[in-house]
């Protein structure tokens, strides 16, 4: 599970990276995007871009979040059979 955490932080930064990049430099191919299928809310594709990297980001963290409390949780399992084996003896 941590390797696909860093790989999807590696992808979310790459992608915030060109969203940026598209919108700093006023990058237009020429197409427009209707994000939610409202034909009145026309975005850039670096607009897009920077949402899809909010998302992306925000999925990212929760990994995060449950890969940290998954070795949390194994570390506590860990210590707690210690001291049983170790009372035992």
């Amino acid at each position: 599970m941590r390797r696909v955490a860093w790989i999807c932080t590696v992808l979310s930064v790459l992608l915030l990276a060109d969203g940026l990049w598209m919108t700093v430099s006023h990058y237009h191919p020429g197409d427009q995007n209707t994000f939610t299928g409202n034909s009145n809310l026309v975005l850039s594709d670096g607009q897009v871009g920077l949402i899809l990297a909010g998302f992306l980001t925000v999925a990212t963290a929760v990994m995060w979040v449950l890969v940290f409390r998954r070795e949390a949780l194994a570390r506590q399992e860990q210590a707690r059979d210690a001291s049983r084996s170790a009372s035992k003896a």
